[in-house]
């Protein structure tokens, strides 16, 4: 008989009925049960269980330190201005180069020859000919002509009447048997006349080349009179004075032409020159 209070005890927790058999709603204990607060609340899940501000934070990601583009790819090792050293490698423009002293035709050439008659050669193998042309006065003494000048009409010792033309500041060329061409032109007819003669130029203290004045062979005679070539007479007027000079091997050459006047200038001897120099002189006609 004790036994029944107890089942119906337990079969009243069941059923969630009051002891009294009143209002259930007290039983319901939804707020205390339910346990919203309490046991799902910030406590339980909340911040400090994530650790979402500790565990992933920037600390942790660490890229700023740990990717190093500043502090390893920085200039210092990049090092592309002191390693790439083209301005102190290269050195090619001055001390490396060095084309000047190296170059030098005159001195490191060594190629300047012998001559076959004792006189040495004049100036540079590998240079340009270069000369000026001169011409015997009335006393024999040579003198420069140049554009305008006055050209001497002589008598030579084969009689009639020439005018000695030679060369004098000859440059870059062997001086051994040298061809000097001398010719008067006429400027109006384009006829000449010329002669060429073979010589040995004689070196200066400068280096330079020329006739010898007391060597009349040496410089072109060029006949002038009796006068059977030009419509003109040839003192006194305008002629072309054209000067070849060409190395014995025919290896170099040069052409000058100046624009001469010749003159009937040596003392005692201008009538006869104007007599047989005139335009129209007939061979054997008299002459004062």
């Amino acid at each position: 008989m004790k036994s029944i209070p107890v089942v119906l005890l337990s079969l009243c927790l069941v059923m969630s009925c009051d002891p009294d058999g009143g209002d259930p709603t007290p039983d319901a204990g939804t707020s205390q049960d339910a346990g919203t607060t309490e046991d799902a609340g910030i406590p339980d899940s909340g911040i400090p269980d994530s650790g979402t501000n500790q565990d992933a934070g920037i600390p942790d990601s660490g890229t700023a330190p740990d990717s190093g583009t500043a502090e390893d790819a920085g200039i210092p090792d990049a090092g592309t201005a002191p390693d790439a050293g083209t301005a102190p490698d290269a050195g090619t423009s001055t001390p490396d180069a060095g084309t000047t002293p190296d170059a030098g035709t005159t001195p490191d050439a060594g190629t300047i020859p012998d001559t076959p008659c004792g006189v040495p050669y004049l100036g540079d193998p590998n240079g340009a000919l270069d000369f000026k042309i001169k011409a015997l006065g009335p006393d024999w003494t040579s003198y420069p002509l140049t554009t305008g000048s006055t050209l001497t009409v002589i008598e030579p010792i084969q009689g009639g009447r020439v005018s000695f033309v030679g060369v004098y500041d000859v440059i870059n060329i062997d001086p051994c048997g040298v061809s000097i061409l001398g010719a008067l032109k006429n400027p109006e007819t384009g006829r000449l006349t010329l002669d060429s003669r073979t010589a040995n130029l004689q070196r200066g203290p400068d280096g330079r080349g020329s006739n010898i004045d007391l060597d009349d062979a040496s410089f072109s005679n060029v006949t002038l009179c009796p006068n059977q070539w030009s419509n003109k007479d040839i003192y006194d007027q305008n002629y072309e004075l054209i000067v070849i000079l060409k190395d014995r091997l025919g290896q170099k050459v040069l052409q000058k032409t100046l624009m001469v006047r010749p003159a009937c200038n040596v003392p005692g001897e201008d009538a006869f020159c104007r007599c047989i120099c005139k335009a129209g002189y007939v061979l054997g006609s008299p002459c004062p």
